[in-house]
Order: C-alpha cells, then sequence, then structure tokens
C-alpha cells in the first residue's frame, strides 16, 4: 500500500504511515518514542497540518520543535513559503 516505488526502508515506510496512514494503528503499532524520533528527525517532510496534529498526539512542545528547526537547514534557510 504505501511501497508504491518498491522501498524497503522502515523509516521512510513509517514516514509514509504517519502522513497518510491510520492515526489509530499507527498509534497501536509504533511506539510513542519511536514515532517522536522519527517526526523530528524529519520535520521537512511534514507539511503544517501534519506537524501541528502530531505535535499534539506526541505531547511534543514548541521548544522541541524549535530546536530541531534551528539545526535542520531545510527549515532554518527557507527561501519560500509553502
Amino acid at each position: 500500500m504505501l511501497n508504491w516505488d518498491r522501498v524497503r526502508s522502515e523509516r521512510e515506510l513509517l514516514i509514509r504511515e504517519m502522513l497518510y496512514g491510520n492515526v489509530k494503528e499507527i498509534l497501536k503499532k509504533y511506539s510513542k518514542k519511536k514515532l517522536k524520533e522519527t517526526f523530528l528527525k524529519n520535520l521537512h517532510r511534514f507539511d503544517a497540518k501534519n506537524k501541528a496534529f502530531w505535535k499534539l498526539a506526541l505531547d511534543i512542545s514548541d521548544e522541541e520543535i524549535e530546536q530541531r528547526t534551528k539545526k535542520s537547514f531545510r527549515e532554518c534557510c527557507r527561501s519560500w513559503n509553502f
């Protein structure tokens, strides 16, 4: 289902589940720690709506988001507004 391009990376498939999958199943299937780690390491992959949702669902503070954003070239140096 989420493997439309035959990717085998566990991390990539988890990101796709978080973006397009059933939230209830995802929360049952994975620990909050794993979801939080994946989310924070891949913030650039989530749009504003997804970021807001996972931030609340995983109890992530604004400070944690800000720290990761400062460390991420993709986020801190954006010259376009999507």
